[in-house]
């Protein structure tokens, strides 16, 4: 066995939760019986897998057998025991009175705890259409900042997470699919608000928690992310998994609690159905935040001074509810204490000092939120590094990374007069390319904020040959006019679905057309020394495979990393009789250092380890991503299977016990947030890029699913069923007529303004048919208010869940945009199939 277990995370996350449970449980928001039934159920499980773990390998040590997977095993079975040990702990705290009395001769009565009985809820009428209600505006107020909030602190802490683990849309998909998770949960047990003592209290005091609770947890990420995990490591996926899962748990739960609570506050006030209706006030507060953070805070405040807004939002309308309900001097405490936190946020340099914590022994120079990433230039010693996203980009004193990243290509060509550089270029590769006789250096960055923190921190060359271009090289290289020698794309390797895009065949194809006849390029990615592993031999070839469906001549040079030089012309591996006869200048790309004999073996050694020849790596169809995941997930000894098999199981099981009306919203939500990744995918593939349009297609997505939802008034011609039915059909239909569309839009590249606005035509009018579809899902059920929305309400969430980590992570990189969008549209399908047989049945 290697590596350690995981006993602070699992400690902490165990003790965290029981503190947020305990507090629930004093809030009112569930009872005694249903806190200590919940850690029960969780004691009986760990229990149960670690004996039988236990079991397992007792068997396999005594008899020998061969066991897949040991490490992992022994992996599981330790943390359980930890866990178990810890819930075991909590029990003895519940029952500490008996083990006493045991030590006692004289007899004590002790007083029987006793469960308060469940308030019947207050009748309500199961009308649903809700048309004719019109809510005063103070009772929206708080449904609005729900989703407000909810749509800021996921952006927030979705960015900072990613950045923190280093992560990719892996990482990202599991995140997200927490995080959809927890609030389903939470507006599962919001079923029981009507069981609440004093529920008018938790219309602001909920709103206190829902405003605080994301600045907590993001100081915790920073704060504990060295303290559990080694400074300076990978962080595995099921680390990743279960930090998220643990952090975010106070406010997911909160928030889909908050959800079931005022849909049912509402329509109890009322006496109608407003499931519907609270649904799209709770989009419109999202699409609010969306655009406000998308278009105004990203762009102006750091994490937790946009965290500040939000809580100063959230007490605004606490006050005015308050005010309302003439509760004024028992809440300010509250006001008080949330009002400072927030006024500290601006106050002190929060952001300086949490990023303390993630960059130890460093001295942070500068931090710069973007819309591309979190940027950070720190010191240590004499060295200035610059990070984005927490991974490492550029520092002053790596001389040969900059030689290989450049001499390699220039050496191949005698007089090579215009070079275009895509990213890299901050730590010294442009003084390396101005060792030739060059007459002009076109050097692409997409992020403005890198080049201005370069031009501060670091000795960046003011040379009137290098041109800074800000622009995204997949929309720059099909646009431009100049011809070029060199083009080095010296971007980090397809770890994303983003950066699969300067690895496929059709950005080869662009790059080919701006190239000279005997123009060449050159990409990079890691390796092995001596030895590829399969997933880095899969990567290597397909990438080679990919260039020489363009370039006739591709040659793989060996060096700390391996490069990949095509072009049109001839290639030579003699690197150091090249570097004597140009007369350049090397430290270590040098004949001291480098022995052509040595280079030619080891690409020998590669190119023979190559897998027969792959279908290549294409915008439609990401391959390398997919490969590139892979190497990833091989670095860490936990099997990611188990994560996805337990995973599955949990989505299995929650599908058998819906009923019928809450499956079909499964679906809805699994084809909404599939659409929306394969939208913004799709987005990338026509036009080249889609950082700034991330806001906008969002935000364009929850404004039609608050229509959506409104629109019953529109629609009542037909049964809520069979309107059900009908709705759930288009949205299969819309899902297979997107891989179509992206076809017909690839003409229309160089109308950009056009193919956009059918792509936010389309994602408006399939976003308007998921809202539409949640309402007459609330009208087609009948029954307790806090039922329906709960029921509904978590089965949105768990679809969506579903999609964002099913599609980001697997669908995608092996099926494609098409194969994704047959698979979305199959569930679509199958659930309005199922609906039909059920009505039928009927």
């Amino acid at each position: 066995m290697t590596g350690t277990y995981h006993i602070w995370p699992v400690t902490i996350g165990l003790i965290v939760t029981y503190i947020f449970s305990l507090a629930a449980m004093r809030l009112g928001i569930y009872k005694l019986g249903t806190h200590r039934r919940f850690w029960n159920v969780l004691l009986l499980l760990n229990f149960l897998t670690t004996a039988l773990i236990g079991m397992l390998l007792t068997v396999q040590v005594n008899y020998k057998f061969p066991l897949a997977g040991e490490d992992t095993w022994m992996l599981i079975h330790v943390d359980t025991g930890i866990a178990m040990t810890v819930i075991g702990i909590f029990h003895l705290g519940w029952h500490l009175w008996f083990y006493a009395a045991l030590f006692h001769r004289k007899k004590r009565n002790h007083k029987k705890t006793t469960v308060t009985k469940r308030v019947a809820g207050q009748a309500e009428k199961t009308e649903l259409s809700a048309q004719d209600i019109k809510p005063e505006k103070a009772d929206v107020l708080p449904v609005l900042s729900l989703g407000f909030t909810a749509m800021i602190t996921q952006l927030v802490l979705l960015r900072a997470f990613v950045s923190v683990f280093q992560g990719n849309e892996l990482v990202l998909g599991i995140i997200l699919g927490n995080w959809m998770l927890l609030t389903g949960l939470g507006a599962r047990l919001g079923r029981a608000a009507p069981a609440m003592k004093a529920p008018g209290n938790f219309l602001f005091s909920g709103l206190f928690w829902l405003g605080s609770l994301p600045v907590i947890t993001l100081f915790l990420l920073f704060f504990l992310k060295n303290i559990i995990f080694i400074p300076g490591s990978l962080t595995g996926l099921f680390a990743v998994f279960l930090s998220s899962l643990v952090l975010l748990f106070p406010f997911c739960f909160l928030a889909g609690y908050a959800f079931s609570f005022y849909t049912w506050h509402l329509s109890g006030k009322y006496t109608a159905n407003l499931t519907g209706r609270t649904y799209s006030w709770e989009a419109f507060g999202s699409l609010t935040g969306g655009f406000l953070f998308s278009f105004m805070l990203v762009f102006l405040l750091k994490p937790f001074q946009t965290l500040g807004v939000v809580l100063l939002a959230d007490i605004l309308v606490a006050g005015i509810l308050i005010k309302r309900k003439q509760k004024l001097p028992k809440a300010i405490p509250w006001l008080g204490l949330t009002f400072l936190l927030a006024i500290g946020i601006y106050v002190f340099p929060v952001d300086r000092f949490s990023l303390g914590f993630l960059y130890p022994n460093q001295k942070i120079l500068a931090h710069k939120e973007t819309p591309f990433g979190s940027l950070v230039v720190s010191k240590t010693g004499d060295q200035t590094n610059l990070y984005e996203n927490h991974v490492l980009v550029a520092n002053t004193l790596n001389p040969m990374e900059n030689e290989e990243d450049v001499h390699y290509a220039m050496l191949q060509r005698e007089k090579p007069q215009k070079v275009l550089l895509i990213s890299g270029g901050i730590s010294g590769t442009l003084d390396e390319i101005l060792k030739y006789p060059v007459q002009r250096i076109d050097y692409i960055e997409i992020n403005p904020w890198m080049i201005r923190l370069a031009r501060k921190y670091f000795p960046f060359p003011e040379n009137p040959k290098v041109h800074v271009i800000i622009r995204d090289a997949r929309r720059y290289v099909p646009e431009s006019k100049e011809k070029y020698d060199v083009v080095l794309v010296n971007v980090p390797p397809p770890l994303t679905a983003q950066l699969n895009r300067y690895y496929t065949v059709d950005f080869f194809r662009a790059l080919k057309n701006i190239l000279t006849p005997r123009g060449i390029i050159s990409l990079r990615l890691p390796a092995s020394p001596n030895y590829l592993g399969k997933q880095e031999t899969d990567i290597t070839g397909l990438l080679y495979t990919s260039l020489k469906k363009i370039f006739p001549y591709v040659l793989i040079v060996p060096g700390e990393k391996n490069y990949f030089l095509a072009s049109g012309k001839p290639l030579s591996l003699k690197i150091a009789g090249l570097v004597q006869q140009r007369g350049i200048q090397n430290k270590y790309v040098s004949p001291y250092y480098i022995q052509d004999d040595l280079l030619q073996m080891r690409n020998e050694q590669i190119m023979a380890q190559l897998p027969p020849s792959k279908k290549p790596n294409t915008d439609m169809n990401p391959e390398a991503y997919f490969h590139q995941i892979s190497l990833w997930l091989s670095y860490f000894r936990f099997k990611t299977q188990l994560l996805f098999i337990a995973l599955g199981l949990l989505f299995l099981i929650l599908i058998l016990r819906s009923p019928p009306v809450s499956i079909g919203i499964f679906a809805g939500g699994l084809a909404a947030s599939s659409v929306e990744v394969l939208l913004l995918f799709a987005f990338q593939i026509v036009y080249g890029y889609v950082y700034l349009m991330t806001g906008v297609i969002i935000t364009v997505f929850m404004a039609g699913i608050a229509m959506g939802a409104l629109s019953e008034k529109y629609f009542s011609n037909l049964t809520p069923l069979k309107n059900f039915i009908r709705i759930e059909l288009l949205l299969g239909g819309g899902a297979l007529f997107l891989p179509l569309l992206v076809i017909l839009l690839k003409p229309l590249a160089k109308l950009p303004l056009l193919g956009q606005l059918i792509l936010i035509t389309y994602t408006f009018i399939f976003s308007f048919l998921v809202g539409r579809l949640f309402n007459l899902g609330s009208r087609t059920r009948k029954g307790n208010v806090s039922y329906i929305s709960s029921s509904l309400y978590s089965a949105d969430l768990a679809g969506g869940a579903l999609g964002a980590l099913a599609v980001s992570t697997i669908l995608l990189p092996l099926t494609g945009i098409t194969g994704t969008a047959l698979i979305t549209a199959g569930a679509c399908l199958a659930a309005a199939g199922y609906l039909t047989v059920t009505v039928k049945n009927r």
